[in-house]
């Protein structure tokens, strides 16, 4: 009788080690992807469109935070994008320039006009010149420039600011870039820029805390901005985007030619080389 019971237990008892091991398995494998030694996943605090970023993971740490990990897609132009309208521009000369930008232009990518003494330099005056085309309320835009800034510290670059508020997609994007041009009309874009960049927009009173906060004479951007002393200035931005064939956002130039490559460390540093 004993012979008889013993095979079914032995079986029984190997399926139920089988069993264990699936499950052992199992947890490794998701505790070696969530962990610094596996993916690398992102733990970056989600910012909410008002209030505070919820509270990071203790998970593991944000290896985005190394400029060096950074990507914008992995092929193309992949991360760059024209989205299509949701909203009518307040002002009638922005909206005028997005409808003919959205148009395109025939013209082959080429940047128009020429970096110069007019637009906002960063770096020094030796090295490649790349110019960027942003809107501050698209993501892609904030990362590109924190790239690009990451990069100028180790390499000499001069880099080219330029404005494509989609004003038409966002009701934040026309008065970042024009927080911008107050704050650099006091010697402080890019301290502006840097910082928005870093904490990304949320509402237009919080914008203006912080262009206030970083310069001189806070009434004064506040009175400019109120007044729109700057749009026509961004409105000339939109139309040079035009006549550049800038075709999505952020667009890059690398001494005057259009780069459509990957938005990272090793693509861009092997066009500026």
């Amino acid at each position: 009788m004993s012979g008889l019971v013993a095979p079914p237990l032995a079986l029984a008892g190997g399926s139920l080690i089988f069993l264990i091991f699936l499950i052992v398995f199992f947890f490794a494998l998701v505790f070696g992807y969530y962990t610094r030694k596996g993916s690398g996943i992102s733990q970056t605090p989600y910012r909410r469109e008002s209030g505070p970023p919820e509270s990071p993971s203790e998970l593991t740490h944000d290896i985005t935070d190394d400029v060096r990990n950074w990507e914008r897609g992995t092929a193309g132009s992949h991360g760059r994008h024209r989205p299509a309208t949701a909203r009518e521009p307040a002002e009638p000369e922005v909206a005028e320039a997005l409808r003919e930008w959205r148009e395109g232009s025939t013209a082959a990518p080429h940047l128009e006009p020429a970096v110069s003494a007019a637009d906002h330099l960063y770096g020094p005056g030796s090295g490649a010149t790349v110019a960027i085309y942003v809107d501050l309320a698209s993501k892609p835009c904030r990362d590109a420039w924190r790239l690009l800034a990451g990069l100028a510290e180790q390499r000499s670059l001069r880099i080219a600011v330029r404005h494509l508020p989609l004003d038409d997609v966002h009701e934040l994007s026309l008065p970042a870039a024009e927080a911008l041009e107050a704050a650099g009309a006091q010697g402080e874009f890019f301290a502006l820029l840097d910082e928005l960049a870093r904490t990304g927009l949320s509402d237009k009173a919080t914008l203006l805390d912080t262009a206030t906060r970083l310069v001189p004479d806070p009434d004064r951007l506040r009175l400019e901005v109120g007044d729109g002393r700057y749009r026509a200035m961004v409105v000339e931005h939109i139309h040079q985007a035009t006549a550049s064939g800038v075709h999505a956002i952020p667009a890059l130039y690398i001494d005057a030619a259009l780069y459509d490559g990957v938005l990272d460390v090793d693509g861009l540093t092997r066009a500026l080389t």
